[in-house]
């Protein structure tokens, strides 16, 4: 990261051959130079990678080991702490491993930033709107430059809240404004009238 220090571990602390068990102990040492050193280190085991992501996220990501650890355990991430996943999902760069492993198995709490998140892909979109959390769906509706089909899907959600994240989108094609404006929550058809105007009023013969 641009203007971001890089920590190195103080001189004679850490070689390429400093095994598991000394890395373990390191992990915990009180210079951050020794913790982003180990979170580097190809030696250091994934529950310790795990327990370092959230101050060094960057580092664990970069750590060469880190395609293998995961080729042998295909599970690895499920030992993660949650705050792990907060850090990396506060990367632009969040891996696509990372939001299928939460997509899979992740709880609501991180399923919801996964939802705002910028990278991800048409599909991931598409699953997170039918997730069971309404919360998660909301935080899909919110998200800029969703398809017309499926706006009208999230309009006609089952829960007024995800409805009302629609409503409170500023342009929205004009049959799904108008599924709003006569929503049955009254708190919906008031945002929908105050973010698309009033329904146009239909002139009839005399």
């Amino acid at each position: 990261m641009a203007g971001k220090t890089e920590l190195v571990p103080p001189a004679g602390i850490l070689t390429a051959r400093t095994p598991a068990a000394e890395l373990t102990v390191l992990s915990s040492h009180p210079e951050a130079g020794v913790r982003a050193g180990v979170a580097r280190h190809p030696n250091t085991p994934a529950s310790v990678l795990g327990a370092l992501t959230p101050d060094f996220p960057q580092e664990v990501l970069a750590n060469p080991a880190l395609p293998l650890l995961r080729l042998a355990d295909p599970h690895l991430l499920r030992g993660w702490p949650d705050a792990a996943f907060h850090a990396l999902l506060r990367r632009p760069d969040v891996p696509a491993w990372v939001r299928t492993h939460l997509i899979r198995h992740g709880r609501t709490e991180l399923l919801i930033p996964l939802a705002q998140h910028a990278a991800l892909t048409e599909a991931e979109v598409l699953t997170l709107a039918r997730h069971a959390a309404w919360l998660v769906r909301a935080r899909i509706a919110a998200r800029p430059a969703l398809p017309p089909d499926l706006l009208a899907a999230l309009a006609a959600d089952p829960d007024y809240g995800v409805r009302l994240a629609v409503a409170s989108r500023p342009a929205l094609p004009a049959g799904v404004a108008a599924l709003l404006r006569q929503d049955t929550s009254r708190f919906v058809r008031q945002v929908a009238e105050q973010t698309h105007g009033p329904a146009t009023p239909v002139d009839r013969p005399v």
